[in-house]
């Protein structure tokens, strides 16, 4: 089988947050269990032309946006173990210092920068002789391309016994742009209804993937009906019902290649569930890192978009309430300027309990998740969520709401004595919050409990291989849907 995942980022050329670590990692994982798997996403300006050298001229494609064509390429370099990776290359669209806007909000024309993507990859595979079994598009910026292959493409020889699986990554964010950017996509009006594009008087392009996918997946089984109710489907729950017997939910998996304590060269010392010694020194240089006393106040870490979405709202009111308990704080991420604002405004008024640092550094990731005790993730609504897969593959004992991904992979250590891997409340409240936090904190200085703690999590198992033989099944569903044999 041949697939090609297609995403807006994908570890290792460009990232803003966990859709470019499962994107990265699910190809790979598909090599090593006989799937010829490669990837496509846009050629940004921050991917290292360095590292990832170009392999000969790129294919030219003209691809049609509206009454004109715009001129770009597609490029292929290296991902790494086997894995094909291409990048389609326009510039102006592309060559930005971020992926899909600055601080003050999205870049005004990404419905036309992605409609240039998602049709892209359909030009360039229509006249590269390049084929595919499956096309497995992630999230809005590729949700246009399960609407071509119905649609645009449908009668091309390329394309007419290609499946496609559609995987929603965080349905929060759906590609919402006003109807006139619908000429852009090449598609008719007759699609702009609500059986199609259409919601509320605007263009929806989630929309369209969750519509015209053969398939559909999400990234933890709790989220998957989480987001078939009102209080989590914004607004497309009633789509969601409607194709629910084509709806799965898959937890991501990690790469063990990447986040590892054992191997990580990223980290101070390396260590293991059998032997702990290390995440002492990890924690040590943590500590130095942010300019704390190595002492044994327990360390609460943080990282991630500086969003509502994330939590950052309940942070921000239980912050004071933070710098009164024993406990140090870390917070790495970068987002809305008012979640930046307030949490370096806690990190200048408490300096010597909370640190921020407004970035994306992935080094600094690994060294936070490796050398703080505990990891917070108090998030409004958590598709799949991967921060407190890795806390706990790092000995780092997680704090976090129960909601999608959070509630499917963490357990209770009060609720569950013997099977315990982590701290959660439930309400999105921030009293619920502090009694999380309390309980952790109460937690920690019973070494033999703690250390309990700490090693049922690391004994987990959240291989990509399980997740990726998953997927395989999502791809053959897909096939057999339209007419083939997996």
């Amino acid at each position: 089988m041949r697939v090609l995942v297609a995403s807006s980022e994908i570890v290792p050329f460009a990232k803003t947050g966990g859709l470019a670590d499962v994107t990265g990692a699910l190809p790979k994982a598909l090599r090593r269990i006989g799937v010829e798997a490669d990837c496509i996403l846009p050629f940004y300006r921050c991917v290292d032309r360095d590292r990832f050298p170009l392999k000969g001229p790129g294919r030219a494609i003209r691809v049609p946006l509206g009454h004109r064509d715009e001129a770009g390429s597609v490029e292929e370099t290296d991902a790494g173990d086997g894995v094909r990776a291409f990048l389609v290359r326009n510039d102006r669209y592309f060559g930005r210092e971020f992926l899909y806007g600055t601080k003050d909000g999205d870049y005004i024309d990404n419905c036309e920068r992605f409609t240039f993507f998602c049709r892209g990859v359909m030009e360039w595979i229509l006249r590269s002789g390049f084929r595919y079994d499956i096309l497995h598009c992630n999230d809005w910026q590729t949700a246009l391309i399960p609407v071509y292959m119905k649609t645009l493409y449908a009668g091309h020889e390329p394309f007419r016994e290609t499946g496609t699986v559609f995987t929603v990554h965080n349905l929060g964010y759906q590609g919402l742009f006003w109807n006139h950017d619908l000429p852009l996509t090449g598609l008719g009006w007759d699609l702009f209804t609500p059986r199609g594009l259409e919601f509320y008087g605007k263009l929806n392009l989630m929309k369209g993937g969750l519509v015209f996918a053969d398939v559909l997946s999400t990234v933890s089984a709790t989220y998957s009906r989480e987001i078939q109710t009102p209080e989590y489907g914004y607004g497309l729950e009633g789509v969601l019902y409607e194709r629910r017997d084509d709806l799965y939910g898959i937890v991501n998996g990690i790469d063990d290649k990447e986040w590892h304590p054992a191997t990580d060269r990223r980290i101070a010392a390396r260590y293991s569930a059998e032997d702990l010694s290390g995440k002492a020194d990890c924690r040590r240089d943590l500590l130095a890192e942010f300019g704390f006393p190595a002492d044994d106040v327990p360390i609460l870490g943080l990282i991630g978009r500086l969003t509502a979405q994330k939590g950052f709202d309940l942070v921000e009111q239980i912050g004071e309430w933070l710098a009164g308990q024993r406990v140090r704080v870390i917070i790495l991420g970068a987002g809305e300027r008012k979640y930046e604002e307030a949490m370096e405004e806690l990190g200048t008024r408490y300096p010597d309990r909370i640190a921020i640092r407004i970035a994306y550094d992935d080094a600094l990731a690994h060294k936070i998740e490796a050398g703080v005790d505990m990891y917070l993730m108090p998030s409004l609504y958590e598709p799949c969520g991967l921060n407190q897969i890795y806390s706990m593959k790092y000995g780092t004992v997680p704090v976090v709401r129960a909601t999608g991904g959070l509630a499917d992979t963490v357990v209770d250590a009060d609720a569950d004595p013997e099977g315990g891997t982590g701290f959660i409340f439930r309400r999105y409240d921030a009293e619920d919050l502090k009694d999380a936090v309390s309980r952790a904190l109460a937690a920690f200085p019973d070494r033999p409990r703690w250390e309990a703690i700490v090693r049922r999590g690391m004994a987990l198992d959240f291989s990509w291989e399980a997740s990726a033989r998953e997927y395989l099944r999502l791809y053959e569903r897909a096939l057999r849907k339209r007419g083939r044999k997996g």
